[in-house]
């Protein structure tokens, strides 16, 4: 043991020393924003071995032989710097470099594909881009409206799904891993994300993968990765200020609205970044938000009829139906003088809740926009995480991090479903482009994830406390040939244990390539294993609502999947307007597939229970688009969108996967996709859009913005057959109304939001944004009524 300590330990800080006859020292910059650019490159351009890397506040130190070298400097997104510089023996020289942006059509850099910086069009998997500047012209209260707009991204009552790469399963156990600064944020024990937590103020760009990427993040991506990288201080300091109002207009539907008065919705946020010290060595940020929002779905009321008392519900006033939210965020990082390349720092984000989740609807007439009686969960929340964290760059680029996470989540419910978690997060990572071999980059790293969970909804399945450990090793190297093809390899390793009594073992393979065509013209291929291991809740909830149960499945397996794409994107320049398109083709196959089916799981009890029903295929093509430019008299354009085309289907229609517990006469009955589906035409699996379509532009002259939306939603055609036989049953108290409502609304969903933003001057803007411009009465989700139109007037301040 004291040996590998020791090895860690030199492994970490030692750094290689050889004696040179001259030094090269300086700064490197970006030209137009005069900040300093940490992990560019400076080598001589004949012997890339003598190499340097500039730290945190982009100064670099590089030994040299006498004579006279050519010296380059590098870094992703601008253009390479190079100078002819005579060295005399023992001299030292200094020289600043002054990089450019490059004037590329493509001019985009990200770092979820590898772990590392690189350039859009050298990744090799389908990757989406949303930059901070979207976000604030939504004024969405989370990060879900401006995901909403990436083509292929479907956030189904917050539940997100790429590429229709999973059904519905009420936000538990989700198939996209959601990462802030590639950490996990996915509650502990039920693997959802808690979308009003994402700081949405100190967003730096949110980055989407789509396609099983499991080698580098893990076991919730299986259908791909959701990134939200948030920002650091530049060199000069940055204030944000948003102040907003609105209100929900009155829904379409005779008798629907059931608020009196105005139902509104108004907040607040900040967000304050600077570099402090006499060296600007230490960066500070700070954020706030706090808002309230009234709610467009009412609390159950007392329903007149054969309900019986039981199913009564007046517990909850309409006060309490509304959300109410408060969250602090800040980021700490201090570069050290001492030893060169050494940052140190801890992340936050503390957030105190109050909100009600509607499951389904009273009815599909007047009550659209009430909630069943014993089917609203009004919640209590208190989530945080912290983030300590080191990193270490050496002289010759070897780059060492340590990050960690403690997340931690408590929720106090209304209906006996309270319950707790805590997930205990480290992952160690060296990342090193290796100069013996050019162009070949090198990331490596150990996870430990260790979740604690307690709850009363586990208990009748042995007990309330519950613990799932995750340990991984990754590695992936990603090598450039020619300058034009880049091959990417990667491995990972999975350990899984529950309760300390099953536990399992499993491998996982990435590769892809991407090759440059042309100077604009790019052409990808890869293939990526996925793996998921069931959650705490999915294996173990046990609890009712509504007359309607979720059971435990213990022996639930996890799911497996293998995705291929091939797909070319093209950069163009029209006029002034620089932009991509892209066209992808996929095909993914998974085993063990989870879904949340109904059945007679307990005698007398109708409910849900997650299963694996089998084997299941998506197949598709992908379409995005991306630009950005002045168009004439100034006029500046911005678009972004794209069409997705997927067929999800099962494979084995008539496999038994489980039989319920019917009691005789009828007795058990057997359960498959053809006798659990209410549309089996095609074989497409439940709860997916086959054809989902966004647009977001914007038009700005001379300090005024108009922009909007629109969105296409497919008919979601295969939901489960037994929402269909409730219109059947006998009982007046069980819920009833969506096959009348699908039929009624049986073509696809088109959605039009709106925004106009005017430049009061330099430091201030106000902006109107109305969502569902023309007021539709729409259902995603089964059961479930979506919006009516609201309208906002946001004013910010940025300084």
């Amino acid at each position: 043991m004291k040996r590998l300590t020791l090895f860690i330990c030199a492994s970490f800080f030692s750094l290689g020393s050889f004696s040179q006859a001259a030094l090269l020292k300086g700064k490197v910059k970006d030209s137009v924003t005069k900040e300093s650019i940490p992990g560019a490159s400076v080598f001589d351009a004949n012997d890339n071995k003598v190499v340097a890397v500039t730290d945190d506040q982009g100064n670099y130190s590089l030994s040299i032989g006498a004579g006279r070298h050519l010296i380059t400097c590098s870094f992703v997104g601008l253009k390479s710097e190079t100078t002819e510089i005579d060295f005399r023996e023992g001299e030292t020289v200094v020289y600043n470099f002054n990089l450019l942006a490059e004037a590329r059509t493509l001019n985009v850099v990200v770092v979820s594909a590898g772990k590392f910086e690189q350039k859009i069009e050298d990744i090799t998997v389908s990757m989406e881009v949303i930059k901070s500047s979207l976000i604030d012209s939504k004024n969405s209260s989370d990060i879900t409206g401006a995901l909403e707009q990436i083509p292929g991204v479907t956030i189904l009552d917050g539940e997100p799904q790429i590429r229709s790469g999973s059904g519905y399963s009420f936000g538990v156990g989700s198939h996209v891993a959601v990462l802030v600064d590639g950490l996990p944020a996915l509650i502990g024990d039920q693997g959802r994300p808690e979308w009003s937590f994402i700081p949405t103020e100190n967003v730096e760009q949110v980055e989407v993968i789509k396609g099983a990427s499991s080698v580098l993040f893990g076991s919730s991506a299986l259908s791909g990765v959701i990134n939200v990288r948030t920002t650091f201080p530049k060199e000069k300091p940055e204030t944000k200020i948003k102040l907003d109002y609105g209100q929900y207009d009155i829904p379409r539907g005779e008798n629907q609205k059931w608020w009196s008065g105005a139902a509104p919705m108004y907040g607040y946020s900040f967000l304050h970044s600077e570099q402090l010290l006499q060296n600007k060595n230490l960066d500070f940020v700070i954020g706030a938000q706090s808002l309230y929002d009234h709610n467009y779905i009412g609390p159950p009321v007392k329903v007149s009829g054969f309900f019986p008392a039981s199913f009564q519900d007046t517990s909850i006033s309409e006060s309490e139906a509304a959300t109410l939210l408060t969250r602090f965020n800040f980021g700490i990082r201090y570069r050290s003088q001492k030893i060169k390349g050494l940052a140190v720092g801890i992340n936050g984000n503390l957030m105190q809740s109050h909100d009600a989740f509607s499951l389904i609807w009273l009815n599909d007439s007047s009550g659209l926009y009430r909630a069943y009686p014993k089917t609203m969960t009004v919640s209590d929340t208190r989530i945080f995480y912290l983030d300590p964290f080191i990193e270490y760059f050496s002289k010759g680029g070897l780059k060492h991090s340590l990050k960690t996470r403690l997340l931690y989540n408590k929720a106090d419910d209304n209906n006996e479903q309270s319950n707790q978690s805590s997930v205990y997060y480290a992952e160690y990572q060296v990342y090193k482009e290796l100069s013996s071999i050019e162009g070949l980059h090198f990331t490596g790293g150990v996870v430990m994830n260790e979740i604690r969970s307690h709850a009363e909804l586990y208990a009748k399945s042995g007990h309330p406390d519950n613990s799932l450990n995750n340990y991984a090793a990754y590695s992936q190297f990603d090598k450039k040939f020619l300058g034009v093809l880049n091959v990417s390899v990667g491995f990972r390793g999975e350990y899984y244990e529950i309760n300390k009594n099953e536990n399992v073992l499993k491998p996982i393979f990435r590769g892809g390539l991407s090759l440059a065509l042309s100077k604009a013209t790019f052409f990808r291929m890869s293939y990526g294993q996925g793996y998921r291991y069931p959650t705490i809740t999915e294996k173990f909830i046990y609890t009712g609502a509504g007359g309607l149960y979720v059971f435990p499945n213990p022996d639930l397996k996890p799911e497996t999947s293998q995705n291929t794409e091939a797909g070319i994107k093209q950069g163009f320049k029209l006029w002034n307007i620089l932009g991509y398109l892209d066209l992808s083709a996929f095909w993914q196959e998974y085993e063990n597939t989870v879904e949340y089916n109904y059945g007679i799981w307990e005698v007398g009890k109708p409910g849900f229970k997650f299963v694996n029903t089998g084997s299941s295929r998506v197949r598709g093509l992908d379409f995005s688009l991306a630009a950005n430019g002045k168009l004439f008299y100034g006029i500046e354009l911005t678009v972004m969108g794209g069409y997705t085309y997927a067929l999800p289907q099962t494979t084995n229609p008539d496999l038994v996967y489980a039989k319920d517990a019917r009691p005789l006469p009828q007795g058990a009955t057997e359960l498959s996709y053809s006798s659990t589906s209410s549309d089996t035409s095609n074989y497409v699996l439940k709860y997916r859009f086959e054809h989902t379509g966004k647009i977001d532009a914007e038009l700005t002259w001379k300090g005024i913005t108009i922009g909007g939306d629109i969105r296409y939603y497919s008919f979601m055609k295969n939901i489960d057959k037994t929402f269909y036989d409730l219109e059947q049953n006998p009982l007046p108290y069980l819920p009833k109304g969506i096959k009348a409502y699908r039929e009624e609304h049986n073509t696809g969903t088109w959605l039009y939001d709106a925004r106009i933003r005017v430049a009061l001057n330099k430091n201030f803007s106000a902006s109107v944004i109305v969502d569902n411009a023309d007021n539709k009465t729409y259902s995603l989700r089964p059961l479930k009524i979506e919006s009516p139109r609201t309208i906002k007037v946001m004013l910010m301040a940025k300084f």
